[in-house]
């Protein structure tokens, strides 16, 4: 049985696939990474996640898009109603440090991923 401070891969990895994330210039590159991400269930990866949603190589690849949403989506900060329609939680069932990082990256952020309640 899994306890809140374990994580599905090791820490070292994590940092590593976070590393790989924020470096990547190929949107293949960044789905792969992103899907791995998603399914570590580590939370250090959020905010890496959140900085490359804005990105073009994100936003123009429906693909990378899905990766990317998809992992915070398994890291319980955005929800998915449909296809390619991805939206973040409201800030109230979000843990403290998750809203902050959100409205901190708001600038870089699509609108289009914040429903009523983060405004």
């Amino acid at each position: 049985m899994r306890t809140d401070g374990e994580h599905r891969q090791a820490g070292p990895a994590v940092e590593e696939l976070m590393v790989f994330l924020l470096q990547a210039t190929n949107g293949r590159v960044i789905e792969l990474v992103a899907d791995q991400l998603g399914g570590a269930g580590d939370r250090r990866a959020i905010r890496p996640l959140l900085m490359r949603l804005g990105d073009g190589r994100v936003q123009d690849d429906p693909d990378v898009e899905d990766a990317v949403c998809s992992a915070l989506v398994a890291l319980e900060v955005m929800d998915c109603s449909g296809n390619l329609s991805f939206s973040f939680l409201r800030p109230e069932v979000l843990a403290g440090d998750v809203v902050e990082t959100i409205r901190e990256l708001a600038g870089m952020i699509p609108r289009r991923y914040y429903r009523r309640g983060w405004i």
